[in-house]
């Protein structure tokens, strides 16, 4: 039996079962089946600060209280750890998965390297297809979108294993310099699976704003090979130089772009889950620092900030694309949801992508913790 739908902040907006690039999608018969993390150790940022690594105001400004550390092995080893511990947890046999994705932002061990298919071998082996699907920090929250339509369009398509990896190593990175956000290695994974799961996927919107896709480019030059313009990454380089060719005048566009785009994925998704914003008992948003963070907007949209998942996120930092799958990992990991509890889940990526998907809790499984 069909849920009654509330009117759509889309316009055009279809049927309840049409699939729109630029709208809604609501879906049946598409669960999460588990969820898992390997995350590294946690370093303070007090210690941190105390070392002369990182500035006292950033931490101040920014809020961490710690954040993940790898000190060996490649990223995508971690993926490999999580993926395993997913498919374990989801009960699903190996030859029942027909999709395994893999996304990351950073380099994953090796140059000229298919991360999906080192992946897919080392947790589930068989035929299932195994792709990289990549969009900085949305890209794990833009494979749930395309696996979840994997799987509906097959009902011979039981599951779906998604995993993500980064590590945010010297000296690639300076993991302390970066202001606004602080990186942390980990790896995550998600199992979506058609029939029943710990979870059900009630909604989903997609949408990109590319109009400051300058923004992750500035003036830095182009080169033909990687590290090219020298190590660490700069992004703050990046975008000093897009400010000096259009103006500081233009984040008052770009904020008020970023932040119409996360409103316009959020409020499609609780319009076609058909649930209010008070009927969400927790909320994810990207492991961002509160500089970058403007919560007195996401409470004009009804989000109580106490039922979000920041509290964990501070001690973790930004997980690269493995945010959102690890925060469900920490919620069910941890009891804190409960059957029936609402959950909506929110990724963005540099570009710019954004993400919202609302969630049902259908079990409280009895998982040992990998996430917190």
């Amino acid at each position: 039996m069909r849920r009654r739908r509330r009117p759509s902040p889309w316009p055009g907006h279809g049927s309840a079962d049409t699939c729109r690039g630029d709208g809604p999608m609501r879906w049946n018969d598409v669960f999460i089946g588990a969820a898992a993390a390997s995350l590294g150790h946690a370093e303070s940022t007090d210690q941190a600060v105390a070392d002369g690594r990182y500035p006292e105001k950033d931490r101040d400004g920014d809020g961490y209280l710690s954040v993940r550390v790898v000190d060996h092995g490649p990223a995508v080893d971690l993926a490999v750890a999580a993926g395993r511990l997913a498919v374990d947890r989801s009960g699903h046999r190996p030859e029942e998965f027909a999709l395994v994705t893999h996304s990351h932002v950073g380099f994953q061990g090796l140059d000229d390297f298919a991360s999906a298919a080192h992946v897919q071998r080392r947790t589930i082996g068989g035929p299932a297809v195994a792709t990289e699907v990549r969009q900085a920090s949305n890209g794990g929250m833009a494979a749930l979108e395309l696996a979840a339509a994997y799987l509906s369009a097959d009902p011979g398509r039981p599951a779906a294993l998604l995993t993500t990896s980064d590590v945010f190593h010297p000296p690639a990175y300076d993991r302390w310099g970066t202001s606004g956000t602080l990186y942390g290695d980990g790896g995550t994974a998600l199992v979506l699976s058609r029939g029943a799961g710990v979870a059900r996927l009630l909604s989903s919107v997609s949408l990109a704003d590319t109009s400051h896709e300058g923004l992750q480019v500035g003036d830095e030059p182009w080169t033909v090979v990687s590290g090219g313009n020298g190590w660490p990454i700069d992004t703050g380089a990046r975008i000093a130089g897009y400010v000096r060719q259009h103006g500081e005048e233009i984040f008052i566009d770009l904020v008020r772009r970023i932040f119409d785009a996360e409103r316009r994925t959020v409020q499609g998704a609780l319009a076609d889950a058909d649930v209010d914003p008070a009927d969400i008992a927790w909320w994810v948003f990207p492991n961002m620092g509160l500089s970058l963070t403007d919560w007195d907007a996401r409470a004009a949209l009804g989000v109580d900030r106490d039922r979000t998942t920041w509290p964990w996120g501070r001690r973790c930092g930004h997980l690269g694309a493995g945010d959102q799958f690890a925060a469900l990992a920490y919620l069910l990991e941890s009891r804190r949801v409960r059957v029936g509890d609402r959950v909506l889940v929110n990724g963005a990526g540099t570009g710019f992508t954004f993400t919202s998907a609302v969630l049902e809790i259908q079990a409280e499984p009895e998982w040992t913790i990998s996430a917190d």
